[in-house]
């Protein structure tokens, strides 16, 4: 015969399986909860690294009638933190879709030639202006009657600005709109406005 191996008591033995039980329930529970915390953090970061970004397109306009000269100035610029890398640029002038600058200033009945200085937008990447002068002029006009004719049409005008951040996050920055637009991602306009 042979020997008997000796038993734990049954009470021994349950309390081993408790405790190795409770043990890894604990460490589980441990790992998961580190999981959780992990994947939060991961995700605020990356909140924060678009946040550190984050381009603000403004439009807006400015307008002077001196005794002697005049002058308008349609300016772009971005107020964010970040770059804006502009995707696309549509005009319209009660409605009707305009190309450049020439098709706005002969719906307006601005016939001949005109001093204009202007800076095409469409593809462009425009810089934060963090504490220094980077508005752009999409268009800048020193002649009386012309800049008198533009400032009294600013109502009439709708110009869409579509543009990313580095992140490919975009938005569209509207003529006279308070704040601007997240969109999917920037479509090009049927008529794209190429001044």
């Amino acid at each position: 015969m042979s020997p008997v191996d000796p038993q734990p008591a049954p009470e021994l033995m349950a309390q081993r399986f408790t405790f190795a039980n409770v043990s890894s329930a604990l460490a589980l529970a441990v790992s998961v909860f580190a999981l959780a915390i992990s994947a939060y953090q991961t995700r605020l970061m990356q909140s924060q690294a678009r946040a550190a970004v984050w381009p603000y397109l403004t439009q807006g306009s400015t307008y002077a009638n001196d005794d002697d000269t005049g002058s308008f100035v349609w300016l772009v610029e971005n107020n964010g933190v970040g770059p804006a890398k502009v995707e696309s640029v549509s005009l319209a002038l009660d409605g009707k879709p305009m190309r450049n600058w020439k098709d706005v200033l002969a719906a307006l009945g601005v016939s001949g030639k005109t001093q204009l200085s202007l800076t095409r937008l469409s593809g462009e990447v425009i810089p934060p202006s963090l504490n220094r002068e980077t508005g752009i002029p999409m268009i800048r006009v020193d002649s009386r009657e012309i800049a008198s004719l533009l400032q009294g049409a600013q109502a009439r005008f709708r110009m869409d600005i579509c543009y990313c951040s580095v992140y490919d996050d975009c938005w569209l920055s509207r003529w006279q709109a308070s704040g601007t637009q997240a969109v999917a991602r920037c479509m090009a306009p049927a008529v794209p406005f190429e001044d």
